[in-house]
């Protein structure tokens, strides 16, 4: 039996990716119908797959959320560079907002410390990307509970300098970010979870104040 070289593996995997992300775009299509814009972000997402920024499970979620924000009216951008880094999906519609897509991955080196890692990336993120936007929303598949760190799930006004600098301190453990300041973690806020289902195309938001109920099934810092 011939066994397929890296090169082919390789190849066989983006003609994967390919294939899937344009049976999510058929399936929002007949959803929704024709959606303006939709095809610059899907040729987007495709273009930053193959330079090896997004992988497939990631970009499925912005092609569905994307869908479902254009359907609604707004203007859609996905993968927009702001200072820092580069926020996931950028909408307009009246007001402003951010979106950060996340997936609940955990590399093997952190799989012994798999809640914590996550906190401290969704505590990077929201210090990151919250003011990008009017509103900041984290968007997650719908069998995903986000462990966000629950001095998060605070407004910033109400927040102990004590809990900040506890959030602050799982940034720093987690990732090299020396542009997120306590200042970033103080002002940032959060104003809803976004549910995605990627089999019916649902897409929900959970207002912080009810997805606050939600803490005592996961762990805190």
């Amino acid at each position: 039996m011939k066994t397929a070289s890296l090169t082919e593996r390789g190849l066989d995997m983006k003609m994967d990716y390919v294939r899937d992300i344009t049976s999510v775009q058929k399936k929002v299509i007949d959803k929704y119908g024709t959606l303006y814009g939709l095809d610059d972000i899907v040729k987007k997402i495709i273009g930053l797959h193959r330079t090896g920024v997004l992988n497939i499970n990631h970009s499925v979620l912005e092609i569905i959320l994307a869908a479902h924000l254009l359907n609604q009216g707004f203007k859609v951008y996905a993968e927009v560079e702001v200072a820092g880094g580069i926020v996931d999906i950028y909408a307009i519609k009246g007001i402003d907002i951010s979106i950060e897509v996340e997936t609940g991955y955990v590399p093997p080196t952190n799989a012994i410390s798999a809640e914590e890692f996550l906190m401290g990336r969704l505590a990077l993120k929201t210090a990151r990307y919250s003011n990008v936007g009017h509103e900041f929303y984290i968007a997650v598949p719908s069998f995903y509970i986000p462990p966000i760190p629950e001095p998060l799930l605070i407004p910033p006004e109400e927040r102990k300098e004590d809990d900040i600098r506890k959030v602050m301190f799982l940034i720093r453990k987690y990732s090299k970010s020396p542009d997120v300041t306590l200042d970033d973690v103080k002002t940032s806020k959060i104003n809803g979870i976004i549910t995605i289902n990627t089999k019916t195309l649902d897409v929900k938001v959970i207002d912080i104040k009810n997805f606050s109920t939600l803490k005592h099934f996961y762990s805190q810092v």
